[in-house]
Parts: structure tokens; sequence; C-alpha cells
């Protein structure tokens, strides 16, 4: 990352932030404690020097070093953007892998119906995909709160010029997708956090319950069938 991309301002504010992350860690990382010293006391020359031409040097060399700690984040103690949604994404990368993370097949085309005689395995399947789906939406949502979202946002908006392009897309996208479910669920009446935990497990359990008694059924109608006289 070159300097020329970015002005000043800019990176003497990432500076701010990044002194701020680092005080974060301050009591347990000596090398945290060392670089929020040092980066505050580069920040501090700056604005106690009156001299133009020297206050402009020291931007320059405050600057450089700055750009060069953030080049070698993956190095220093701080939270980086988007660590804390590293177990979602890691679950989104997953399922990326395939096309689609449940099977979809011209068996399940609701206009041709069921093509095949195992009609009852065959709906037993799209009670099981379908739900599966479901739950996955909806447990993946679940992982995804205002609080988890609220630091990355921050970054975007308050340095997203210093952030790739895959930082700032996982986030937005995590965010639409909260966005999207607000929406759609509305907000009618206000929701302790108990109350929206329940009622999440009730939803999924309802998914799950659905699928089991799909199974029971399909299991009778197998059994009674290979009870028939040969």
């Amino acid at each position: 990352m070159e300097q020329s991309k970015h002005s000043e301002e800019e990176i003497l504010k990432l500076g701010k932030k990044l002194i701020k992350e680092l005080e974060l860690v301050y009591s347990v990382n000596t090398l945290a404690r060392w670089m929020a010293h040092y980066l505050a006391e580069l920040i501090t020359n700056i604005e106690n020097t009156e001299p133009r031409e020297e206050k402009q040097k020291l931007k320059k060399e405050c600057c450089d070093i700055i750009i060069e700690i953030w080049g070698k984040r993956e190095r220093i103690p701080i939270e980086k953007p988007t660590d804390r949604l590293k177990p979602i994404i890691d679950v989104i990368s997953l399922l990326k892998k395939n096309e689609h993370p449940f099977i979809r097949h011209r068996f399940f085309d609701k206009k041709n119906g069921l093509k095949n005689s195992n009609s009852s395995w065959l709906s037993f399947l799209e009670i099981i995909k379908n739900n599966s789906e479901r739950i996955y939406r909806k447990s993946l949502i679940a992982m995804i709160s205002e609080e988890l979202l609220e630091k990355d946002k921050e970054w975007i908006k308050e340095h997203s010029s210093f952030l790739s392009d895959d930082e700032k897309s996982v986030i937005e996208y995590l965010d639409s997708i909260r966005e999207i479910t607000i929406s759609i669920h509305g907000e009618e009446k206000e929701e302790t956090e108990k109350e929206k935990v329940e009622k999440l497990f009730t939803e999924l359990e309802e998914q799950l319950d659905e699928q089991k008694e799909e199974l029971q059924k399909l299991k009778k109608i197998m059994l009674k069938s290979h009870n028939k006289p040969e």
C-alpha cells in the first residue's frame, strides 16, 4: 500500500485508531504498549511542532511508519477487521466449496412433481432439503448480531480506504443478511434477548420435529411394504 493513495489526514487518523486498539491490550502485551507509546509520541511531536517545514517533515515520517505498520497488521497485537467474524466466514467458505450446500434435483421440480416411484423417499428428502436450508439460514443469522458487526462497521465508516475488498464485502454481506431478516420479520413489538433466543430455538425445534415426523411416516410406509406377503 502506497502512501500516495491516502491523504496525510486519513493516515494520521488511522494511526490514532491503531493507538486505541493497541491500548486495549496494554496490560498483557509489552509490544502493544511500546507501539502505542511510539505512535502516540510521533503524533504528539507533530502537533507540538510549529515551523511549517519541520511539521511537514514529521508528518511524512509518521505517515510512512503508520503505513508500514498497517501493512504488517497481521503481526501486530490488535483485533483486526473481521477477526471476530472469522467463525462465520469459515462456515460460509466451507459451504462455498459446493455450488449449493444442499441438493437441488429435477425430482424436486414442483412443475413436474416427483418423477419416481419412490415418492415417499423423495417427499422425505424434499422436507430435509427445505428444512435444512431454513435451519442453516436461521442459525447463520443468529450468529450475526449488531454488537458483533458494530466494530467492523466502524472500520468501514472511518477507515474504508485501508481495508481490502474482501474485508469490506464480507462485513457488508453479513450486515445485509441481518438487515433483510429484520425487514422481513418486522419489529412489531420489542422483544427481550431471552424472548429472541426462545423464539429462535422454538423455530429450530419445529423444523427438526417436522423432519422427525416425516421420517416416522416414511418408516411406517417402508415397514408396511416389507410386511406384505410374498
